[in-house]
């Protein structure tokens, strides 16, 4: 997708003497006053811009940060900075992100990982011990992000990447690659469809939510995003509902189902919950205080009971 460039060509980044932390900070102003950017974010995305620049890592800018750029990093910097401020997103214009502190090949047929979805990580990371024998299914799983940061943690684990989408696979399978993993496997599939003889101890998903109608798709950035990823039919909730109804026939005896959800969705989500007999249902709040996720426990005695 082709945006215009109009934007870019409004600023000149003339060469002077600034150090890292100096840079760092001109860059989150730049990006908060040009962007719909959170300060956080602006933060998060000039750091992602010096480390990729300079080829360090965060440490090295924390422990270097009265360090001068010189002239040749300053242009490749602001070379990036000019195309971010035209809206195309940072992961597009590095063709890679970070997640989980991990980083992932990143293109136009996956969503871009977000900081919020670590969420799921961090929950799941909670509930089981890192020496666990689980079976893991990543529903939908786009770069491979939530499967592969969970497969970092659980080496014990076996786990299930599946998407309906081939190209996005191709990039799942790219990061498997990248990370060294030999304890994940991808499968082609709508949902649970080409999942049989299974079931799981964790089902994991992000699936798409949004409603056709939701003002925040009119974001440029969305632009660059595969839609079949983001938006849902019924309001958001066809596929967190087709989730829901089939995990059950996928969970082994109090395997837990975790969802990531809109931030308007939580309430019905969880009578949905209920609604499919699951139990110990909690609630999980992102980085901005709104709750994002739910999780439930599939018991198949409580199951049985009532029906």
């Amino acid at each position: 997708m082709k945006i215009k460039e109009e934007k870019r060509n409004e600023f000149c980044f003339t060469y002077k003497p600034i150090t890292i932390h100096e840079l760092t900070l001109e860059i989150r102003k730049l990006l908060s006053k040009n962007l719909t950017l959170t300060s956080r974010e602006a933060g998060i995305e000039s750091r992602f811009i010096l480390e990729h620049a300079l080829k360090v890592k965060h440490k090295y800018l924390i422990q270097h940060y009265d360090k001068y750029i010189d002239e040749d990093n300053f242009k490749e910097i602001m070379g990036l900075v000019s195309q971010r401020i035209t809206n195309k997103p940072l992961a597009h214009i590095l063709k890679e992100w970070k997640f989980y502190d991990l980083e992932f090949d990143i293109d136009e047929n996956v969503l871009i990982p977000r900081q919020d979805t670590e969420l799921l990580v961090d929950l799941i990371i909670k509930q089981y011990k890192n020496n666990a024998e689980l079976d893991i299914l990543d529903l939908g799983t786009g770069s491979g992000a939530i499967g592969i940061a969970l497969g970092k943690n659980f080496e014990n684990a076996n786990i299930f990447l599946s998407d309906i989408s081939s190209k996005a696979l191709a990039i799942a399978n790219k990061n498997i690659l990248r990370h060294k993993l030999t304890n994940i496997s991808t499968i082609q599939s709508n949902w649970f469809e080409n999942i049989t003889d299974r079931k799981f101890d964790v089902i994991v998903s992000n699936p798409p939510y949004i409603d056709k109608a939701d003002p925040h798709l009119k974001n440029k950035e969305l632009l660059y995003e595969p839609k079949k990823a983001l938006i849902s039919e019924k309001e958001g909730y066809s596929d967190i509902l087709k989730i829901i109804m089939l995990s059950p026939k996928f969970l082994k005896d109090k395997g837990i189902l975790f969802l990531e959800h809109g931030y308007n969705q939580h309430e019905k989500t969880k009578q949905l919950f209920l609604d499919n007999d699951f139990i110990n249902i909690e609630q999980n709040q992102d980085l901005n205080g709104i709750i994002r996720s739910t999780s439930g426990k599939f018991k198949i005695d409580a199951f049985i009971n009532t029906r």
